[in-house]
């Protein structure tokens, strides 16, 4: 934040020529992740640009340098339901699979807002490609899921996975043999998610960032500690389908509030009580879920296994406890429907359902008796029918390439941002 603790300013943007094309002020993101162990709070800083026509633009920033990370080009690629000129929802597999006729070249450095919204791309993702991004040769970032089933294979490339090659690859079997294909496509049916390698926060394995109201970033991204395994990476994708899957119902369904864009509610609008009690029965009823699906128990206990009592005198019994009830000894593990029925037909005898770890509020099996008693569990609707969107790549070379320097590259129009 130190970066713009003193602009009391509006700060002016100019082109070459001279021209006014932007004003900027600072602001706020407040982004809240589940993790293993806590849940996070923290502020990403942004800059909102007043474009030229007079439109807001909200762009997240690095608070070091002020530029926009590719990880947030990224995310703006991948969140369908922003960033198209005509409001309907983009197509990321026509967007990466068909070149643009222009091409805007990422600054050393990264984009400044300004330059970000000079090229046009930010407001208008599918009239334009960056290098790297969402033209064709980003692909590399962004390959299909080759051991899943025929049908979900193509939903990999909505999904860039931001760590090793090695690493990557070693995420891409994970997701094909753990999940089954229509999960697959319910997880990024309304736009792709961030896989990345990095800090998690305090006590964290791995974490999760659903879409939330509160962000300008929409995009999901879950972030994995160094030498993550198979379980870690299982158990923040299932989070993951808990939050966008509404066919998921009662415990398969994350229960924490969701508002009408799918977006988690800010945790300032729950009473705190309400909201740990939740967070305890979201965990609890994750980790029992992962348990279900993943090929082998890990060498030691899930860290919630220390806040149990239950089914053994130590947390890495009552963690093979739970293993046990929750995989067949003919079947072995499960995955999509049964894998849920696992988790709605066992959950009250696991030792996780008594998972107490967020205070003050209740553990997870009395908070979920509340709230069927109540009747206010989560309950499955039928996915809403697509609008047919228009096509998804329009060829517009207009204004959008204001104070850049454009360059002939064949049949296609290289820009390169003048500051």
């Amino acid at each position: 934040m130190e970066l713009f603790r003193y602009m009391k300013k509006d700060v002016v943007s100019r082109n070459r020529s001279g021209r006014q094309v932007a004003y900027t002020r600072r602001g706020t993101d407040i982004v809240e992740s589940l993790g293993s162990g806590y849940a996070g709070k923290r502020t990403v800083p942004t800059v909102w640009v007043t474009a030229r026509n007079g439109q807001k633009w909200e762009i997240p920033v690095d608070p070091k340098t002020g530029k926009v990370p590719d990880e947030y080009l990224y995310a703006r690629f991948l969140s369908t339901r922003q960033g198209s000129r005509s409001g309907k929802e983009r197509n990321i597999l026509i967007d990466i699979g068909k070149d643009a006729d222009t091409l805007h070249e990422i600054p050393s450095g990264g984009f400044t807002p300004q330059q970000l919204i000079e090229t046009g791309w930010w407001q208008a993702v599918n009239e334009s490609d960056i290098v790297g991004i969402d033209d064709t040769g980003a692909l590399a970032f962004a390959r299909e899921l080759e051991d899943a089933a025929h049908s979900a294979q193509a939903q990999g490339k909505k999904m860039i996975f931001l760590m090793p090659e090695e690493s990557a690859e070693r995420a891409r079997r994970i997701l094909a043999k753990d999940f089954g294909a229509n999960e697959i496509k319910k997880a990024v049916r309304n736009g792709g998610i961030i896989i990345k390698e990095g800090n998690p926060g305090r006590g964290a394995a791995g974490c999760y960032v659903s879409m939330q109201e509160t962000s300008s970033l929409k995009t999901p991204v879950i972030i994995l500690r160094n030498g993550w395994d198979e379980e870690t990476l299982v158990h923040e994708f299932t989070h993951h389908l808990r939050h966008v899957d509404s066919t998921r119902e009662g415990l398969t369904r994350t229960p924490l509030r969701l508002n009408a864009n799918g977006e988690r509610v800010s945790s300032r609008r729950y009473d705190p009580r309400e909201l740990n009690s939740a967070l305890n029965l979201e965990e609890a009823s994750t980790v029992a879920e992962s348990l279900a699906r993943i090929q082998e128990p890990s060498s030691g206990a899930n860290g919630y296994y220390a806040n149990t009592k239950v089914h053994g005198d130590t947390p890495y019994r009552r963690y093979l406890h739970d293993r046990d009830l929750l995989v067949s000894p003919k079947g072995g593990p499960s995955k999509g429907r049964r894998a849920e029925r696992q988790v709605k037909e066992k959950f009250g005898k696991t030792a996780i359902s008594h998972l107490g770890y967020y205070r003050p509020g209740t553990n997870a099996a009395t908070y979920y008796e509340k709230r069927k008693s109540e009747g206010t569990l989560p309950k499955a609707v039928k996915p809403p029918k697509k609008e047919k969107s228009g096509p998804d790549m329009t060829g517009y070379t207009g204004p959008g390439t204001v104070g850049a320097e454009a360059a002939k590259s064949g049949n296609r129009r290289l820009t390169r941002a003048n500051r």
